[in-house]
């Protein structure tokens, strides 16, 4: 027996009452909770003969035994047969997804690169050949040799610039080109930059650069080239098969060809001040192997010809080599402020690593 304001009431009408109060109260809520309009409320019962005041007592506490419970509307995996015991609904059917709709003749557009603003910090350097691969080699010059000073040069400005930047080597070691892609992808870089230097054998030019960026191609130099930079590539048929497949349809190669452009502009602006007659072969799409690899915006720079004996003289002085550098520099730099804004303020300071 309970005394409440003043009068003796029989606990088990008590408890009735309030069992009654806490199940219609979650009722409802389960009914909001599933878009449901609340049930009329029952026919009123007969009197109790409790007086007002303990109504409106037992009321409380019925509501302050609500404020103790789970929130309801907030967790929909709570049901009425984890409250009251109630025979448990049946699950609802999975939805059914709606069928995509699809028109005959239509290929879907591309999505530009520019729908996706990312900023570009990690940068790879590719030194091309090393090891017992020299590349091409005029006298005591050679290629491979060439290339990792040209790379060392390049990591010290885009690093001060607080760029992040790797070298796939940083010495004289060989490295096959699966490697070389390997790597860049895990450390998930944003941009691949391959120098290699070129040996001009045929009457395409005495002296250029040129810059490529991955895809199909039909001349038959540029067929020879690629073929011949990639030797020692370290894939199997099967695994050139499988990374071909749909390659020349995303947005990495727009955004290739955009990094592409504008290394070879920079390029060809820096070099021709001091070798005016350095000619342009432009921006060139072909399949070397060590852009196939990877999954990121990638280029190879051609940055001189070696075959030519001017060149070849230039390519041995470090003020030469030092603005080939600078030039990469601003083609790269160019490419990340066009088309990978930070949304201002400076890339942050890190050191350059391998």
């Amino acid at each position: 027996m309970a005394r409440i304001g003043g009068t003796r009431v029989g606990s088990r009408a008590h408890a009735r009452l309030k069992r009654e109060l806490v199940a219609g109260v979650i009722r409802e809520n389960l009914a909001l909770i599933e878009g449901r309009r609340p049930a009329r409320p029952p026919a009123r019962p007969r009197r109790l003969g409790v007086p007002a005041g303990a109504l409106a007592a037992v009321l409380l506490a019925g509501a302050l035994a609500l404020l103790a419970l789970p929130r309801l509307s907030l967790a929909p995996e709570l049901t009425a047969a984890t409250m009251i015991a109630a025979p448990p609904a049946a699950p609802a059917a999975p939805a059914t997804p709606p069928e995509a709709v699809t028109h005959p003749g239509v290929t879907p557009a591309r999505v530009a690169g520019t729908v996706f603003p990312l900023a570009a910090r990690r940068i790879v350097i590719d030194p091309g050949h090393g090891g017992r691969d020299n590349g091409t080699a005029l006298g005591a010059l050679r290629e491979k040799e060439i290339t990792l000073d040209l790379a060392l040069r390049l990591r010290a400005l885009l690093a001060a610039a607080g760029f992040e930047v790797h070298l796939t080597r940083d010495g004289d070691h060989q490295v096959s080109l699966r490697e070389r892609a390997a790597f860049a992808n895990t450390l998930a870089a944003d941009l691949f930059v391959s120098i290699h230097v070129n040996w001009i054998a045929d009457a395409r030019g005495e002296r250029g650069v040129e810059t490529y960026y991955l895809g199909p191609t039909d001349d038959p130099y540029l067929t020879r080239l690629a073929s011949a930079e990639n030797t020692e590539s370290g894939y199997s048929r099967a695994d050139i098969r499988g990374l071909l497949e749909g390659i020349y349809q995303d947005l990495r190669q727009e955004e290739s060809a955009a990094a592409a452009t504008a290394v070879q502009q920079a390029l060809l602006g820096s070099l021709r001040e001091v070798s005016p007659g350095l000619e342009d072969w432009g921006v060139k799409r072909a399949p070397f192997l060590v852009l196939v690899g990877t999954e990121m915006p990638a280029l190879l720079a051609e940055v001189s010809s070696l075959s030519h004996p001017e060149e070849a003289k230039l390519l041995g002085q470090p003020e030469y080599r030092d603005r080939i550098a600078r030039a990469l520099f601003a083609g790269i730099r160019t490419y990340v402020d066009r088309h990978h804004p930070t949304g201002g303020g400076p890339f942050p300071q890190r050191s350059a690593q391998r």
